[in-house]
């Protein structure tokens, strides 16, 4: 007799089959189930933390940009919220800004959420960077050289030999100078 004869059952009966088919059927309904349910996220332990000690409104639009900074974070700093409309907060982001924003979004609206902002989606709207301010074509005043730093400039440039060059590269000093 091998070993295996001897440790396999004679006949199993009928009822046992039963029995193991409605055993196999339990196990199998309770596998890839945690036996624990995972934590909540810390942003859903935070509004139920804080969602009594806000008002029932929420914040407004006027409010959301006068703490933008303090309630979206540094990283969202230069974009500027324009209007909150039905939940669709609107944003004005800068060009380049816009594609890491777009992948910030679920981010951003976790972050309103928290802060008391009812909004169920951002709409981004890029815009050009803010055109430099035009300079005035008033140039300040400058003062002259001195006698003492004139004769050192002219010093300077006694080995140039063209009058033309010499002259030139004489603007150029005093521009520098002066500057």
């Amino acid at each position: 007799m091998s070993l295996r004869d001897r440790f396999r059952p004679a006949s199993a009966p009928t009822a046992d089959l039963k029995a193991e088919t409605r055993a196999v059927q339990a196990l199998a309904g309770k596998r890839g189930r945690a036996p624990i349910a995972p934590a909540p996220t810390a942003a859903k332990s935070v509004t139920a933390v804080l969602k009594p000690l806000m008002k029932d409104g929420g914040m407004g639009i006027n409010e959301l940009k006068r703490r933008w900074t303090e309630v979206a974070g540094e990283n969202f700093a230069r974009i500027t919220p324009e209007k909150l409309v039905a939940g669709v907060l609107t944003l004005k982001v800068p060009g380049a800004l816009a594609p890491f924003i777009q992948l910030q979004t679920p981010l951003l609206i976790e972050r309103l959420k928290v802060a008391g902002v009812k909004v169920k989606s951002v709409r981004i709207e890029q815009r050009v960077a803010a055109a430099p301010k035009p300079k005035s074509n008033i140039r300040p005043l400058r003062t002259p050289l001195s006698a003492a730093e004139e004769a050192a400039l002219a010093q300077t440039l006694d080995p140039v030999g063209d009058p033309g060059l010499k002259s030139a590269l004489m603007r150029l000093g005093r521009a520098v100078k002066q500057g």
